[in-house]
């Protein structure tokens, strides 16, 4: 066991000790010290002063919530659109694809995307200004704050404001929809301009090297590439002695017979060096119930031939594939790793092909050349630096947009140390600390983002879902003005309690469906 994983370890053993302890001792909770769910918060007096103070121009903070109100019920259309036009199409994703329950909680170390260091102080600081926005605009409109303080789940995770949710109840409702908006709009207007610094400030001046070439971003496990050693933030610059100079240079390259040993030259930290490995279009993944998975073909297995046309490059499998039809029968040559002998045994396959989302045969499978992800370092850094820069349509701003918060999906994080190499700053930054800052600055941002997207949901008990109540409230009184205080009430809680439910299955659909 490393000594990282050691400490952890000890942490969450003392934590736990002390959560037992603080629920079991009345003089903690005495002392403003309680147990909340899993975390362990901690009452004080002490911001309520800072908040005053902050409060004090009230004339600007009214401006601000009514700026709030806007960007939260346009968070609440988008988040919402989004999700229906998720579920059209989210039972297509292969199961192997689905992400896990584990990505709903945005907590460091239990989301396996969210690194643990960037994490904490991005959750740190999203959640503090969160809070401090609902605190402002409680004292702007002379109602009381009862404690403020700090959450642990561990690690310290936020820190929290507590209304008088007597005197919140009975506030009027712009004051109560000043309150509900303002913490999703901060985090979503701190998130806007963090990605502002993160694009044009910080990563403008930033120049790659070897910009057009491959460099591999990630190799699977058990593949060719991982067995010779490839691994992420290697270029490649020449294969079998022929010069790679542009990412089409690999995947048009067809020098060797699939299961052939090719020679790599890579270049890594500015040191070349020769490697060899295994060549030939690897199947990463076959996925469940669909044509190839279900003629036995596997992950690992590389591709030799299809209806007798040999296999050397992923322009020839595409190329091939791309003169099929949806219910043609195929054979596919296939070697398959025999880990006893070392050896690449031959398989032969007939496959009916299916219907998939090109006019082609589709096999439902994944390849890559021998394992090995690449792209090329202009087009890695192009994601944080220009986001938009092919971006035409409405619809590729919105896809590109995706595309910027999936990063750490991809394998950038957003820019593992591996690749910083690449990379030269011309700002005051360099090195290490260079890309140290880049990476909290976009983990801040997304952090930000995310729970600004979150907390604008019109699902109870978020911000999003308390406004929503009260703006619905306002419909219903004014279409029915026959109903008395009691029946608008009912109506108003059926329909928001709908609404919730209606969001959760939706976002519960985002894992359940690929599985079905």
């Amino acid at each position: 066991m490393d000594i990282v994983t050691l400490l952890l370890l000890s942490l969450v053993t003392l934590y736990i000790g002390a959560w037992v302890f603080i629920r079991r001792n009345p003089a903690a909770e005495r002392r403003g010290i309680v147990p909340y769910g899993p975390t362990i918060m901690v009452k004080t007096q002490v911001g309520k002063v800072l908040v005053d103070k902050l409060a004090a121009p009230r004339r600007f903070w009214r401006a601000y919530a009514a700026l709030s109100k806007v960007i939260v019920f346009g968070l609440m259309i988008f988040i919402t659109g989004l999700l229906l036009w998720q579920m059209t199409f989210i039972s297509n994703i292969p199961r192997e694809s689905a992400l896990g329950p584990q990505y709903i909680l945005g907590i460091p170390g239990l989301n396996p995307i969210i690194p643990i260091g960037y994490g904490i102080i991005a959750l740190i600081v999203c959640i503090f200004i969160h809070e401090a926005a609902h605190g402002v605009l409680t004292r702007v409109h002379n109602m009381n704050i009862k404690t403020t303080g700090l959450l642990f789940l561990v690690f310290p995770i936020g820190a929290f404001v507590e209304p008088d949710e007597e005197q919140l109840s009975k506030a009027g409702k712009r004051e109560r929809g000043d309150v509900y908006a303002v913490g999703a709009a901060t985090n979503f207007i701190l998130a806007m301009l963090l990605a502002v610094i993160l694009t044009f400030s910080l990563l403008g001046g930033v120049q790659a090297s070897y910009a057009d070439n491959p460099v591999i971003v990630t190799v699977s496990g058990g593949s060719p590439a991982d067995m010779a050693g490839m691994g992420m933030g290697m270029v490649i610059i020449g294969m079998d002695g022929t010069p790679v100079e542009t990412i089409n240079d690999f995947f048009a390259f067809n020098g060797s017979d699939p299961g052939d040993i090719i020679n790599i030259t890579i270049v890594q930290r500015d040191v070349e060096r020769n490697m060899s490995m295994v060549s030939g279009v690897l199947i990463e993944s076959a996925f469940s119930g669909q044509p190839a998975h279900e003629s036995g073909v596997r992950a690992g297995m590389l591709v030799e031939s299809v209806e007798n046309v040999t296999i050397r490059s992923l322009a020839d499998f595409n190329a091939v594939m791309d003169e099929t039809d949806p219910g043609q029968e195929i054979t596919v040559g296939m070697l398959s790793h025999n880990p006893e002998t070392g050896n690449w045994d031959p398989r032969t396959f007939n496959i009916t092909l299916g219907e998939g989302p090109l006019p082609k045969g589709y096999l439902g499978v994944t390849t890559s050349m021998s394992g090995m992800g690449v792209n090329t370092p202009d087009n890695v850094l192009g994601f944080l630096k220009e986001p938009y820069r092919n971006s035409e349509t409405p619809g590729d701003y919105v896809m590109d947009s995706l595309r910027f918060l999936a990063l750490p999906f991809l394998g950038l994080s957003p820019m593992p140390s591996e690749l910083t190499w690449l990379f030269e700053s011309n700002g005051i930054l360099q090195g290490d600390s260079f890309w140290i800052m880049v990476n909290l600055v976009y983990w801040i941002f997304w952090m930000n983002l995310m729970i600004g997207l979150t907390n604008a949901l019109p699902a109870v008990p978020l911000d999003g879902g308390f406004l929503f109540m009260d703006s619905l409230d306002s419909v219903v009184k004014k279409v029915n003005r026959k109903a008395d205080e009691e029946e608008r009430r009912r109506t108003v809680q059926s329909i928001t309690s709908w609404m919730a439910l209606l969001i959760l299955l939706m976002i519960i659909w985002q894992f359940v469906g690929p599985r079905l």
